[in-house]
């Protein structure tokens, strides 16, 4: 008999993948722990085993398991470093949590202001448009493991929005207003450019792997545009490719 239910309107798969984010997020399944077996999961849920094996593939694809054949399916641990997927839209501060590391975000600006044309261009306006710019670092366990310039279309917020409320995840500040992005268009590129980063914690070979994104609502409108310079030994992007 099921003990955990899956309850909104979502796939299956997509709910018990998110279920199995937060137990590891909880602690109840630290690095290097084993998962039940599927079967057990399958019991525990209330769902079938397609259903369990489609959820843990989602997180494999994502860094978040391993799998070992003959041996079971494995939390990340530490010493695997940080891996994740390209396919699911998260922010980099959960991503980092998930995977067992205590995640500081530091801010270096947080402010309103005009966008360049540049940034008018690439947030899809055709006439002055007010954002809200960032800078920030992510240090997981202490040790900096990427560097980010946020804008936030500000036309989108109430007026009374503050900067200075942003404190973690910028998907979390835009949810209760209605505003939480559905889908991302992102280039990833290479870069070995001395002027990336900033303060003591930066790299001393300033080599990364950029990740260029704007995010749209479900309405295709467009309401950040984010570069995210990861440090290159730091994160591991893993891709599935099939034919």
């Amino acid at each position: 008999m099921a003990t955990r239910r899956l309850r909104d309107a979502r796939p299956l798969p997509v709910q018990l993948a998110d279920q199995v984010r937060q137990r590891i997020s909880d602690g109840d399944w630290e690095p290097g722990h084993r998962l039940p077996s599927e079967q057990q999961l399958a019991d525990e849920y209330g769902v079938s085993r397609a259903t369990v094996r489609s959820a843990l593939r989602r997180l494999a694809e994502s860094g978040l398991l391993r799998v070992r054949q003959g041996a079971g399916t494995f939390v990340t641990s530490h010493r695997d470093g940080i891996r994740t997927g390209l396919q699911d839209l998260r922010s980099t501060s959960r991503i980092i949590a998930e995977q067992g590391y205590t995640c500081q975000v530091v801010y270096r600006l947080r402010e309103h202001r005009q966008a360049t044309e540049d940034e008018v261009r690439r947030l899809d306006s055709t006439g002055p448009l007010r954002v809200i710019a960032l800078q920030r670092s992510f240090l997981a366990d202490g040790e900096v493991v990427a560097f980010e310039h946020d804008l936030i279309n500000a036309e989108a917020l109430p007026d009374t929005a503050d900067p200075a409320d942003i404190t973690g995840s910028v998907f979390d500040h835009l949810e209760p207003f209605g505003l939480l992005p559905a889908q991302a268009v992102a280039r990833v590129h290479a870069v070995h450019d001395a002027s990336v980063g900033w303060g003591p914690v930066r790299p001393e070979t300033p080599l990364y792997v950029c990740l260029d994104q704007v995010h749209y609502l479900p309405s295709g409108a467009p309401i950040t545009w984010s570069r995210t310079w990861f440090v290159e030994d730091k994160f591991e992007f893993v891709l599935v490719r099939s034919r």
